[in-house]
């Protein structure tokens, strides 16, 4: 290692470049705190933290050696700058696409340390880079460390904030003709998260008999969104949201045995779900466009986000101007429960071709992993008019556990040089146990304003007629109810493939192969409820529910009916064999040629789910090309088609993508050209029953209220990029690109006025940069992308969606 002289010098460069960088970062940080804070619609109109693709720069002098440091040889990039950038049309949609702003900006900084000589004490390599900070939604650093034989260490954070609010998702549409007229503008399941990632990573003699690795990671999701809950009406809920996922693991690998490792691997996950909803206060309503209310004597209740006063939503025209304490409504509503969840999991696995024409490999893990909730709650003020709550609570804990064992076995026997036989078995088992207890206690009201009586004797006395009485309907659930659920699921599956391998030549070669799947899947569930039904003058408790004669016991002195029901679930186990023909092809006829194929054919005896293949035919094809040593050309097929042709079902569906790339790149030549297409056509039809009012034209009957008709999902989008570099003088490079998706599609549509939105659009972005050389070491940087979405179809009862906007990235580079 050098003395300290050599390193004077040098190290206080080191030392110089990491201050200026947390120097530059702390301000950033500080920004980022204060903004994690925001809610949505504060968000929304500061589209400075959410960076798109950057323009594609060209570096001009990257290929300077850097200095030498004692025994290192050193390199360092700094890049900054700022962005420049305006938008017109949605906020949402550019918030939820790109949210590029204006403002100051660290591009990049990365130091890299190399010795060749391995003469570095602590370590042989160093490298750490940053960027995005200053205000780019994506930020990251990283830390790379090794010593030759002895050890490597990695470490990175990254943050990222994502911001989503596309105004179809989960919009009731509101129909113009309702009375009021509440359009909603902003999607009430929007949301703004933050997403911190730690990982760390590190081994111990890389290269020796025995290998250690160990590894930590943590991902934390923490912000604001906004959700709904159907109570009556669909309230708007605002949900602070945190959750964090820890994982940890570490492996010892043996390599005692030639050309044979043996490893042995812990992993362990814990997840913390402290996510709560509660009904969004009047304010965060308006920010979404829902109106506030108010009942007689000035009592402030929300109507929810559906206003089709038509349909009766919350209620009709009538009853919303004149008598609004008859409407389905919130005054208050939330939801808490801390989930945790544990997951440890084993696994041993070895890999040898120790014997000539056999080589082997093999895998065996278990897992058990279980999810609390120990203190769920949900409580309800306001009116379902169906029922007549007035409200409820409900209180209670659950608790389910995972165990699960695989294995993995494959081993590869070459019979000749050129015939080889290779069989791969998996075996998979988990069950689920679950159970939940828990407790609901109603409340019944005539109205919004009527009281929620809670029943007494004293209150209520025989023949149970008092106003004081609990205020039941036909429809009023029951009021105290004692509810023991659970649930049971296990899946046994067993696979295996074998394959057969031929080499006609060096350059082609095709196997021939059978797939074997057995799946055996049991669920059942037991559900005991002890029911409580208190009398009441619109209803007599014997009339309700599971109290309806002859069930239940009515105690004559309270009026008091009192049933146990008990639902066993004891389905018949799920047996499905699937078979597959499996067949590939791939040659290499010259250096510049080279081809594959694959394809499967599959057949199952049944299904799990309705969307499940019962047929399954998948093919996939590749090819590419070298005309010239400075042009690449690719083309790719995949193609797949899933079949369940049972009468009731009716299932078809069909994924086709086809992909061409090529690339002109001359040696020591001023330009090079990049092009790529992508079409994709993806197509799904199976039989639905649904509700709908009024009746959808083309609909049959399944079953009143149910209407049947065929679902079908279509889109066709092309995918186009373009770029062009050139250098016209020897101190400046050019980039000029463009990209396009383009999207044609529809589906069914039960909503006459829903628009089909993501279905049909064009997505411009074109951009363009340059990269000036002042000096051997400092580069001028400019870049200019371009944004315009634009939907197809006419908005319907929200804002259009459509957007355009600049953004305008200047730098400064300095190589060191």
């Amino acid at each position: 290692m050098a003395n300290m002289k050599d390193c004077k010098r040098p190290c206080g460069r080191l030392v110089l470049s990491l201050a200026m960088l947390c120097s530059l970062a702390l301000p950033a940080a500080a920004q980022d705190k204060s903004s994690d804070t925001k809610t949505i619609p504060e968000l929304s109109m500061d589209s400075s933290r959410k960076s798109s693709d950057p323009p594609a720069w060209a570096a001009s002098n990257d290929a300077l050696k850097g200095e030498v440091w004692g025994p290192f040889e050193v390199r360092q990039t700094a890049e900054f700058g700022g962005r420049i950038s305006d938008y017109s049309g949605n906020t949402g949609t550019w918030d939820t696409f790109v949210n590029m702003g204006t403002g100051p900006r660290l591009l990049e900084y990365t130091i890299d340390l190399n010795s060749p000589t391995h003469a570095g004490y602590l370590f042989d390599k160093f490298n750490f880079t940053n960027f995005g900070y200053g205000g780019d939604p994506n930020n990251l650093s990283r830390l790379t460390l090794s010593k030759g034989k002895i050890y490597n260490f990695g470490a990175s954070f990254r943050r990222d904030q994502n911001i989503f609010d596309y105004n179809l998702f989960a919009n009731p549409l509101n129909p113009s003709n309702s009375v009021p007229n509440v359009p909603i503008v902003t999607s009430p399941h929007a949301f703004v998260l933050t997403r911190r990632m730690y990982d760390t990573n590190v081994g111990l003699f890389p290269v020796g008999k025995i290998r250690i690795k160990g590894g930590w990671s943590r991902v934390m999701n923490e912000g604001s969104t906004y959700s709904s809950v159907h109570e009556g009406t669909e309230g708007l809920l605002f949900q602070p949201t945190l959750n964090t996922t820890d994982n940890f693991s570490g492996e010892v690998s043996f390599r005692f045995i030639p050309r044979t490792s043996i490893n042995y691997n812990q992993f362990y996950t814990y997840y913390k779900g402290d996510t709560s909803a509660s009904l969004a206060t009047a304010q965060q309503q308006a920010l979404f466009g829902i109106p506030g209310f108010a009942l007689p004597g000035n009592i402030p209740v929300s109507f929810g986000i559906p206003f089709n006063t038509s349909a009766g939503q919350p209620c009709s025209t009538t009853v919303i101007t004149t008598t609004p304490q008859a409407c389905n409504g919130f005054f208050s509503y939330a939801r808490s429960g801390n989930l945790r969840t544990s997951y440890p999991t084993e696994q041993v696995s070895f890999q040898s071709n120790y014997w000539k024409n056999l080589d082997l490999s093999g895998r065996f893990g278990y897992s058990s992993a279980e999810a609390a909730n120990p203190a769920f709650n949900e409580t309800f003020n306001g009116l379902i008019t169906r029922n007549r709550v007035r409200a409820f609570e409900q209180s209670g804990s659950s608790l389910a556990r995972r165990i699960s064992a695989n294995a993995d076995f494959a081993v590869t026997y070459k019979l000749t040089e050129k015939l080889n036989i290779v069989n791969q078995s998996r075996w998979d088992n988990f069950r689920i146990p679950t159970g939940w207890n828990y407790v609901t206690g109603n409340l019944v009201g005539a109205n919004l304003l009527s009281p929620a009586n809670v029943f007494t004797p004293a209150t209520c006395p025989p023949p149970f007629t008092a106003a004081t009485c609990p205020q039941h309907n036909a429809s009023s659930p029951a009021d105290v109810i004692f509810d023991q659920l659970s649930q049971f699921m296990r899946q046994e599956t067993f696979l295996n493939t074998i394959e057969v391998e031929y080499a006609f030549t060096p350059k082609l070669s095709a196997y021939l192969g059978y797939r074997y799947s057995h799946r055996d899947i049991l669920v059942n569930d037991s559900d005991t409820q002890l029911q409580s039904f208190f009398p009441g003058p619109n209803a007599n408790a014997a009339l309700r529910g599971a109290c309806t004669p002859p069930n239940g016991t009515v105690d004559p002195a309270t009026g008091i009916c009192t049933v146990s029901t008990s639902d066993v679930g004891d389905d018949p186990a799920v047996i499905i064999n699937y078979q597959s023909a499996l067949f590939g092809i791939s040659g290499r006829p010259n250096n510049r040629i080279r081809f594959s194929f694959d394809t499967e054919l599959a057949y199952a005896d049944n299904a799990f789910t309705r969307i499940s293949p019962r047929h399954l035919q998948v093919y996939k094809g590749r090819l590419t090309l070298k005309p010239k040593d400075w042009w690449n050309a690719g083309v790719a097929v995949n193609i797949r088609e899933n079949r369940n042709t049972t009468s009731d079902i009716n299932n078809k569906q069909h994924n086709r993508s086809y992909a061409f790339t090529t690339n002109l790149s001359p040696v020591n030549a001023i330009w090079g050209v990049d092009l790529s297409y992508n079409y994709n056509d993806v197509y799904s039809q199976t039989n639905i029953c649904f509700v709908a009012t009024p009746t959808t034209p083309g609909t049959i009957s399944c079953g009143t209220p149910f209407l049947s008709a065929l679902s079908i999902y279509n889109e066709q989008s092309h995918y186009g990029s373009g770029s062009i570099y050139l250098k016209p003088v020897p101190r400046l490079t050019t980039t000029f690109g463009y990209t396009i998706t383009s999207s044609n599609g529809d589906t069914l549509i039960l909503n006459p006025i829903a628009p089909t939105g993501p279905l049909a659009f064009n997505y411009h972005l074109p951009s363009a940069s340059l990269a000036f050389d002042i000096s051997k070491s400092l580069t001028y940087k400019a870049g200019w992308n371009y944004y315009d979405y634009n939907e197809k179809s006419l908005p319907g009862p929200t804002l259009p969606r459509d957007f355009r906007g600049n953004t305008f990235t200047l730098a400064l580079r300095y190589t060191m």
